[in-house]
């Protein structure tokens, strides 16, 4: 029982490290498709976890969220995989919850051999989250973007070393009252290496997302509907962020993530920004 505490306490106070500056892997959905690492003997892995946000004092919006992830394995080398989130939003504006945008992926190992893999995955996020859940309020308080995304990774693996890109096409312009965003695409380069200790592995992860083009949104200085960019809203951003798993046993474990921003954006028009950001979640796999 000592032990288990010990453990907890380690994980709850590892996210406080992200209060300091902007995570953003809070992102439009990238950095949840790919890299998978559910385990060859195994056939099915859920997780449930929670996570908990604040957009900065600009904004000064908390976020809490739900979120179930789970990946099927089809056969030997493919899975698919699912993830649902359910938003809290609240700030000076007011509250705001709801089922938020949901990402299905397919899974497929290109190459494997005993030290190395090539891994690639498919995924669409969906706008299951309405932008419009209060339409009085800006988009930082909706609980979905609004629109679908295609999304595509591919990771390279050398024992516990892993390096990878992803792409996120961005599915067009919103109907949010007022601003009909269209974000731009994001591209995705991602580094990562696993420290296994013990029951523990620990892994750090290096982001890099670049947005390739400027948002634009509804120019409401205008008779007729036109659209203007928003300025700064393509800034490259820069993560360090930890993952630590914790096994109870072979079937049960724990998970916590923390992140560090080396660089930030300015501009939060999509919402997507975060003074800091922490999760801790309890994962099971199943044969």
């Amino acid at each position: 029982m000592k032990k288990m505490i010990k453990v907890l306490c380690s994980l709850l106070s590892l996210p406080v490290l992200t209060v300091t500056g902007f995570a953003q892997c809070s992102d439009a959905g990238v950095c949840q498709v790919g890299n998978f690492f559910n385990e060859e003997e195994k056939k099915i892995s859920f997780s449930l976890s929670y996570k908990n946000g604040y957009s900065g004092k600009d904004d000064d919006v908390t976020f809490n969220s739900f979120q179930f992830n789970s990946e099927y394995r089809i056969f030997s080398g493919s899975s698919v995989s699912l993830v649902i989130p359910y938003n809290f939003q609240s700030g000076p504006g007011g509250y705001v919850n709801g089922l938020g945008d949901i990402i299905v992926s397919w899974n497929l190992e290109l190459f494997s051999d005993e030290t190395a893999s090539i891994s690639s995955s498919l995924g669409l996020k969906l706008a299951t989250g309405d932008e419009n859940k209060d339409s009085k309020l800006p988009q930082i308080y909706q609980p979905g973007l609004g629109s679908n995304d295609v999304i595509f990774t591919i990771d390279y693996s050398y024992d516990n070393f892993s390096i990878g890109t992803g792409y996120q096409l961005a599915g067009g312009r919103n109907n949010k009252e007022g601003l009909k965003l269209k974000r731009g695409d994001d591209l995705l380069v991602r580094t990562s290496y696993a420290f296994p200790f013990n029951e523990f592995i620990v892994t750090p992860l290096l982001l890099l997302i670049k947005r390739l083009s400027k948002s634009s949104v509804l120019n409401l200085n205008s008779t007729t509907e036109s659209f203007v960019e928003v300025d700064k809203s393509d800034q490259l951003q820069l993560n360090l962020l930890a993952k630590v798993q914790y096994f109870l046993n072979e079937d049960f474990s724990i998970l916590a993530e923390a992140a560090i921003p080396f660089l930030k954006r300015e501009v939060n028009i999509d919402g997507l920004k975060r003074a800091y950001s922490l999760s801790l979640g309890l994962q099971t796999t199943l044969n």
